[in-house]
């Protein structure tokens, strides 16, 4: 054997260590992503979530509920749930937290597929891992967006026949030259006037395409986790949808990776070799031609297909804050009951700290009115009928030991803030919420009010007041219901005057010399102990 020979053998022993060598590589950091994952998931069995990112972004003072019930920022409901690793799931999630759905039997088919999830924590795992690997570069997947939405060439195939010709022409010159046919002078300045038509459109090609061509990379960790999605056989109804939209006609795992080629083709441009390929074979128009017809053609199901992978990111998030709580139940719906719980508690508490209460509202009534001390109990518990009544909506489990519900929407005032830069005061940003939920009530909408202490922008007399003309007003409609806490006693007396309507409930202290207790347990009627005297006193601001 001649060293030409030897050199070419060992030439191809290296290239496949090379390639064994960054197999395992990609093998490392894999499971290193994935026993980072499991780690997590061991903490959220813990109660532990502050792992995850609780869409600061999505916070929205303006919002009907989301900044009442704790739903985005730090130790909130996204953070729970959420397990996305792209912005397009995190919004797909944020948007479900959003605007949940009211009707039931699409809940039904969520819970179905996320109960389905669950059950295969490790293909989630897998998932996720995967989803992880992206390392997703948002101005990267932005700039695929923006080109898969932008309008196709019109003219794009219209000198196609250029595609195929001057290849063949140029290689008939260099024929030529070979054969004593052409003189070298003639063969070059042929060539060079390619080369100049070719430099005159760099430029064209280079904004068009070259943003692509350099996310080739990035295309190929998208073929993986769609191949991923695709090879899982799904039984639920909604799992099976999602999925045929990504595998039909066509796996769209294909269709990226097509993409991905063209790309990598057209980075050629940037090597050694480009102004060669450019000359020769005009390369780039090659692989405008081939871009753009692959725009053509899959553009919309691709963009379809990214829909359905942030949907898949939200339901597998779901699944996972499922596994982690076990002890959760998926609720029931009714027609008939507005609310029946039993054993409910504040999935946001850390676990084993929470306190349980039963609820339910019954025959004909549709307000509650909270009372109790400071520090009692009532915040908590009107969160945690909200937390769990749009957990319910959105296809989870809920913190109870049953939870039957009819799907509605949700309004509360509990945290309203003044604008400075709006010129808006407190009193006037409590009113405006209190007028959406009458403008809610107004188009015939189902409402699910809680509202913790109507009106403390004002004094004592109007608050009262006001307070027991909205409670009038609102029981004008049959389709609101909910829970109203107040320190107001007084408030309480319109359950004498509603008897069906009003119901009193509260939370009591106890106090027993210097010592006070809490329970938060839920009682009927109206609270006997206030405890704002008895605190200032024990901080010694009065004596």
């Amino acid at each position: 054997m001649n060293w030409g020979g030897l050199g070419l053998i060992l030439f191809f022993i290296f290239l496949y260590f090379v390639r064994k060598h960054q197999k395992i590589e990609n093998e490392i950091i894999y499971n290193s992503t994935l026993l980072a994952l499991t780690e997590k998931e061991i903490l959220a069995t813990q109660g532990v979530f502050n792992q995850n990112d609780g869409g600061v972004q999505f916070l929205n003072p303006e919002h009907p509920f989301t900044q009442d019930l704790d739903v985005f920022g730090n130790n909130s409901l996204m953070q729970l749930l959420n397990r996305c690793f792209t912005l397009g799931g995190k919004s797909n999630l944020a948007q479900s937290l959003e605007y949940p759905n009211f009707k039931s039997e699409s809940i039904i088919a969520k819970q179905k597929a996320i109960l389905e999830l669950q059950k295969d924590h490790d293909w989630n795992l897998n998932f996720l891992a995967l989803g992880q690997l992206l390392n997703e570069d948002n101005t990267k997947f932005n700039n695929l967006k923006e080109w898969l939405k932008s309008e196709t060439d019109p003219n794009y195939d219209k000198n196609k026949w250029l595609l195929w010709l001057v290849p063949l022409f140029n290689i008939s010159l260099i024929g030529l030259f070979c054969f004593d046919f052409l003189s070298a002078r003639t063969l070059v300045l042929i060539l060079l006037v390619e080369t100049g038509v070719g430099i005159i459109s760099w430029r064209n090609m280079n904004k068009l395409y070259l943003k692509l061509s350099q996310n080739s990379p990035f295309l190929e960790k998208y073929v993986a986790l769609f191949q991923y999605l695709e090879s899982k056989k799904f039984e639920s109804e909604l799992l099976i949808k999602l999925q045929n939209e990504i595998n039909h006609p066509q796996k769209v795992s294909t269709k990226i990776n097509d993409l991905a080629v063209i790309s990598q083709y057209f980075s050629i441009r940037s090597n050694f070799f480009g102004p060669f390929l450019n000359t020769l074979f005009i390369w780039d128009q090659q692989c405008a031609y081939r871009f753009e017809a692959w725009k053509l053609k899959n553009n919309q199901s691709v963009l379809a297909a990214f829909e359905v992978l942030h949907h898949f990111e939200s339901l597998v998030s779901i699944a996972c804050f499922a596994a982690a709580n076990t002890e959760y139940i998926m609720p029931e719906f009714s027609n008939e009951k507005q609310l029946t719980t039993k054993k409910i508690g504040h999935p946001l508490i850390k676990k084993g700290l929470g306190v349980v209460n039963d609820f339910e509202i019954e025959n004909q009534q549709q307000i509650f009115i909270v009372t109790g001390a400071n520090m009692a109990g009532k915040s908590t518990f009107l969160r945690a009928v909200g937390a769990n009544l749009l957990l319910g909506m959105i296809g989870a489990p809920v913190y109870a030991a049953q939870f039957i519900f009819k799907p509605m929407q949700i309004y509360t005032c509990m945290r309203i803030v003044d604008s400075i830069e709006n010129g808006e005061s407190y009193f006037h940003a409590e009113l405006g919420r209190l007028a959406k939920i009458m403008g809610e009530l107004n188009k015939g909408n189902q409402v699910f009010v809680i509202l913790d202490e109507l009106l403390k922008g004002t004094n004592s007399i109007d608050k009262l007041r006001g307070s027991e003309l909205f409670l009038e007003k609102i029981l004008q409609f049959k389709t609101v219901f909910g829970l109203i806490a107040t320190h107001d006693l007084e408030l309480t007396k319109m359950a004498n005057l509603y008897l069906e309507s009003i119901k009193n409930i509260c939370f009591e202290i106890i106090i027993e010399g210097d010592k006070m207790t809490f329970d938060y347990k839920l009682r009927e009627g109206v609270t006997q102990n206030m405890n704002a005297l008895f605190l200032m006193k024990q901080m010694g601001i009065v004596d």
